[in-house]
C-alpha cells in the first residue's frame, strides 16, 4: 500500500501483527525506515529499494514483529561495503534493540565499513535527518505472552513532517491520551487496528477506536491487524 504528497512517498512494504511490520518513507531523497519486521530485506529488495538508501531505521519498540530483521538490515550493509552513516533510532530503554547493536559491534568491530550510530529517544524527543523532522511520542504497550499483559514496553509512536505535511505512525499501542496529539492534523496516519473486539488491557487498539482516532487525520491506513490486510480511510485518490 502506497500513499504520494508532495515529494513525499509513504509505502507499507508489510504489516500484520505478531508477524512483522515495515514502512518506508521517501522524503525527497532522503529514505527512513519505520521498524524492521521479518522480511526487512526482501520486501525492500523486492520493491527495487536498496537498503543502501536508508539513513537509518526507527523502532517503535522491542518487540520481534518489529525488529527482527535489524541484524540482517546491518549485515547486509556490512556485506555490501556501505560507507554511509547509519543510525537506529529507538525508545530508550528498549533492551531488544540494545542487545543486537551490542552484539554486531562485539562481532564485528573495526570492519563495520559504516559509522553506526544509535539514539535512544525519550517522549517529546525531536529528530532532524536533512529536511525530515521526526517528533517522539510516548505511547502504550506492554510485553505480553499469549495475550496475557506481563509488563510495559518502551514504546514510542512517530509524527514525520517533511515540506509542510504531516505523518503519523502510532507503531503498537493501547488508547493513550498522546494519540490525538500524535495524530491531530496529519496529512496520512498509519493507526494500528489489530483487535476486532476489545482485548487484553494495554496491548493493541480496537478497529473501532482506531476508526474514531481516524478523525483527527485526512487520510488513514488502518495496520497491524491480524489478517494481515490494510484498511484505507480518506481521499482514495492519494492511494495505489
Amino acid at each position: 500500500m502506497r500513499w504520494e504528497g508532495n515529494d513525499l512517498v509513504v509505502e507499507i512494504l508489510f504489516s500484520q501483527a505478531g508477524l512483522a511490520t515495515q514502512v518506508l518513507v521517501g522524503a525527497g531523497s532522503t529514505y527512513l525506515l519505520f521498524d524492521a519486521g521479518d522480511g526487512t530485506l526482501r520486501d525492500l529488495l523486492e520493491r527495487g529499494v536498496s537498503p543502501q538508501k536508508l539513513a537509518g531505521v526507527f523502532i517503535t519498540h522491542g518487540h520481534a514483529d518489529h525488529m527482527a530483521s535489524l541484524w540482517g538490515l546491518l549485515g547486509y550493509l556490512r556485506a555490501e561495503g556501505h560507507t554511509e552513516s547509519f543510525t537506529i533510532w529507538y525508545p530508550q530503554g528498549a533492551c531488544e534493540v540494545a542487545e543486537v547493536l551490542a552484539a554486531f559491534r562485539r562481532c564485528y568491530g573495526s570492519t563495520i565499513p559504516y559509522e553506526l550510530a544509535d539514539h535512544p529517544l525519550s517522549d517529546g524527543e525531536l529528530v532532524r535527518v536533512e529536511n525530515v523532522e521526526v517528533l517522539a511520542r510516548k505511547l502504550e504497550h506492554w510485553h505480553s505472552i499469549q495475550g496475557k499483559p506481563l509488563a510495559p514496553a518502551p514504546a514510542l509512536g512517530y509524527r514525520i513532517t517533511f515540506l509542510g505535511q504531516i505523518v503519523a505512525i502510532t507503531g503498537d499501542t493501547a488508547f493513550h491520551p498522546g494519540l490525538e496529539d500524535l495524530l491531530r492534523g496529519a496529512d496520512l496516519a498509519l493507526i494500528e487496528a489489530t483487535w476486532e473486539e476489545p482485548g487484553p488491557k494495554g496491548l493493541h487498539l480496537t478497529r473501532a477506536q482506531a476508526e474514531a482516532l481516524a478523525q483527527l487525520a485526512q487520510s488513514v491506513f488502518f495496520i497491524h491487524r491480524r489478517d494481515g490486510r490494510v484498511l484505507i480511510q480518506g481521499d482514495l485518490r492519494q492511494f495505489s
